[in-house]
């Protein structure tokens, strides 16, 4: 099933619904210029709010390591993404202090695809998932899907990675089935006015369902791959 990130929340109504709507995780944004920002008392606030079993991701831009390593240690982060110029170096640095302190979270790094070089390079990051992103976040735009090659797109499913960047209820099924990614985020594209920072909950909900429904429609394409999977292993253990 594909993973739903749902990003920039910000009110006690929309976690409400979040509890309701069961996505696999949600986006704090974490950067004080960024019109979602969530600062750390209305971030503890939400969380303790949060259902335990929906991941509560930090969104941060070139924040200092000890930064986000203290809100994952306070029990504010369960995940972190890296949205900035942070490199092989930052992240070795984080994850030193994220094991220092007996934490493991996952890491995840933002990538803005304008060709497929920026593919590449997303590719040789050490990053336990990587986000896929047409600019810095919450732009509302896609990036040129046709640079996911199939080589591309089987070279990226060595780990999970996420498909940002003007997804919506209205196109998100288009996404996953052409590209069958493991999530999508979605920050933008549930918002009202789009790209307001306000987020409608109707929104909200039609994103779930329509990321659902694609999920049902491929179904039976999936078990009937994995069936010839078996009658291929069959086949094989007979010879």
């Amino acid at each position: 099933m594909t993973v739903i990130k749902l990003c920039g929340l910000r009110e006690p109504e929309e976690i409400a619904l979040v509890n309701e709507l069961r996505p696999d995780k949600v986006g704090f944004m974490l950067y004080e210029k960024s019109k979602r920002y969530c600062s750390r008392e209305r971030l503890a606030a939400l969380k303790a709010q949060l259902d335990p079993a929906i991941a509560a991701v930090g969104v941060a831009v070139n924040a200092e390591p000890e930064e986000l390593a203290a809100l994952v240690a306070q029990g504010l982060i369960d995940e972190l993404q890296l949205h900035g110029q942070e490199d092989e170096a930052y992240l070795q640095q984080l994850r030193q202090l994220l094991n220092a302190q007996g934490t493991k979270v996952t890491v995840s790094q933002a990538f803005s695809i304008k060709s497929s070089a920026d593919l590449e390079q997303a590719l040789t990051s050490s990053a336990d998932c990587l986000l896929l992103d047409a600019g810095s976040g919450g732009t509302g735009k896609s990036f040129d899907w046709s640079l996911l090659t199939p080589a591309l797109r089987s070279q990226l499913s060595a780990r999970p990675w996420l498909l940002a960047g003007g997804l919506n209820p209205h196109n998100v099924a288009a996404a996953i089935e052409r590209l069958a990614p493991y999530g999508v985020d979605v920050s933008s594209g549930i918002e009202e006015p789009e790209g307001s920072g306000h987020k409608s909950l109707a929104l909200m909900r039609a994103f779930c369902a329509a990321v659902r429904a694609a999920d049902n429609a491929r179904a039976p394409d999936n078990a009937r791959a994995a069936d010839n999977a078996r009658t291929a292993d069959n086949a094989r253990a007979a010879d």
